[in-house]
């Protein structure tokens, strides 16, 4: 049997029914959870204090694909790996919706836990629906980092493979930046 089974953690299918239940009766065609969560278009480790830092490759760095753009983001840690499935279960600890660049680079300094690698995805839609998914998130799942209008109760985990988990979905990108294109943030 596989260790996560005997673990007891969501290491293959989360449950978001809750989530998309509610997402599904209020929106028309409404995105799901592990859509949002799983599948998001950024993902990526991302620097937060010089221990972290891989070279030159700053949190600024890491945050800038996300730049200029609007959507809802989640800050990670994980949970658990699976050599079993390779497959690495994470758990959500802030939900947010704005300028991610931004937003997630003062999350850095004023409320993410020293020394506990972050992990982001970002989901990218319109600023209306933003505003939704955020809510609905903190209606349906507890977030340690979120004090305002959380009110849910269930814990929100995400399951990315290994590639997901350890590359993310811009590294060649973030790579690719040299150390002119944006000032050190440390």
């Amino acid at each position: 049997m596989p260790k996560c089974i005997y673990q007891g953690f969501p290491c293959q299918n989360p449950d978001y029914s809750d989530f998309d239940r509610t997402a599904k009766n209020e929106l028309k065609t409404p995105t799901s959870a592990s859509d949002i969560v799983n599948d998001s278009w950024f993902c990526s480790t991302v620097p937060t204090d010089k221990n972290f830092q891989i070279g030159d490759l700053t949190t600024s760095k890491f945050l800038r694909p996300m730049r200029g753009k609007i959507g809802i983001y989640h800050l990670w840690s994980e949970y658990d790996h699976c050599d079993d499935h390779e497959t690495h279960t994470m758990q959500c600890e802030y939900v947010g919706k704005g300028p991610p660049d931004i937003r997630v680079a003062d999350h850095i300094k004023n409320k993410w836990m020293s020394g506990v690698m972050l992990y982001v995805s970002f989901h990218e839609c319109k600023n209306r629906l933003a505003k939704y998914y955020e809510q609905l998130f903190l209606d349906t799942y507890q977030f340690k980092l979120n004090t305002n209008e959380n009110n849910g109760t269930k814990i929100l985990y995400a399951v990315w493979d290994n590639e997901r988990f350890s590359l993310g979905t811009h590294m060649n990108e973030i790579s690719s930046y040299s150390k002119m294109d944006s000032p050190d943030d440390w």
